[in-house]
């Protein structure tokens, strides 16, 4: 394996507005990159390629007392369809085990397909919609999975 996960911090900034331009247009500003890879109940990982010092793909979720809100996954698109989305989105449930995580949330556009078949075979549920939620007026499907951790 040429890769491995790490955790982000301010110093990936670049890189993560990189990334997200090139994945998804540039959904988030800076200033929100900022406070994602500094605020404390917050996790940002990435995938770093070892020859290349590149971030590959990354993801981050908020803690909210006892559920994991994913707020970003992305890889880079020649990165795609390589289980590199897999493979940090089972990083980020293995961290978040000893949190005692009961549930995880999400939101992805109702047209994005691919991340919708992505989910899908994670184990999520659709469970509502958020009418006009992105910048260009499309509507999202809030997914939800339980972690059984209950008990």
């Amino acid at each position: 394996m040429n890769h491995k996960i790490i955790q982000l911090g301010i110093m990936h900034l670049n890189d993560c507005m990189d990334l997200d331009q090139k994945s998804l247009n540039g959904l988030w500003s800076k200033s929100q990159w900022e406070k994602e890879l500094t605020e404390p109940k917050r996790i940002c990982l990435g995938i770093l390629e070892f020859e290349t010092k590149k971030i590959l793909g990354l993801c981050s979720a908020w803690l909210v007392i006892d559920e994991l809100h994913i707020t970003f996954i992305a890889v880079h698109p020649i990165h795609q369809r390589k289980g590199l989305g897999k493979f940090l989105f089972l990083d980020l449930i293995k961290r978040s085990k000893p949190l005692q995580i009961n549930q995880i949330h999400l939101e992805v556009k109702n047209n994005n397909e691919p991340a919708k078949a992505f989910y899908k075979s994670m184990g999520f549920k659709t469970v509502g919609i958020r009418s006009n939620f992105y910048k260009d007026g499309s509507d999202a499907l809030m997914l939800n999975k339980e972690t059984h951790n209950k008990g």
